[in-house]
């Protein structure tokens, strides 16, 4: 079960995801490296926490634009500063609470 903290940390991950530069290539930052076994990396553990906020900055993505388009300009305009749409609070009233719904099916927090 998700928190909300945990549900608006995830949504700040979010906002600056979507802010990013998508101008690369689609080449990763990083090479795949063969280790001969039991050897850990000091950066092991940070990295491993590093792909699952990636990954639940994927999933949560994906949950937005799975909701209707009026929830979806909600969180747009709190977390990507567009235009703010009618009936702003109530919208996005609504779009935290079917996230935090959602989130909590499909996201391991």
């Amino acid at each position: 079960m998700i928190t909300t903290d945990r549900l608006l940390a995830i949504l700040d991950d979010w906002a600056l995801w979507m802010h990013t530069s998508t101008h690369k290539l689609s080449y990763p930052s990083k090479s795949l490296g063969m280790v001969s076994g039991g050897e850990s990396t000091t950066d092991a553990f940070q990295d491993m926490c590093s792909a699952q906020d990636m990954t639940n900055v994927r999933t949560l993505d994906v949950i937005i634009h799975s909701l209707p388009k009026e929830q979806q300009d909600a969180l747009y305009c709190k977390y990507l500063k567009s235009r703010k749409p009618l009936a702003y609070e109530y919208k996005l009233e609504i779009a935290m609470d079917n996230l935090l719904t959602i989130a909590s099916k499909r996201i391991n927090a």
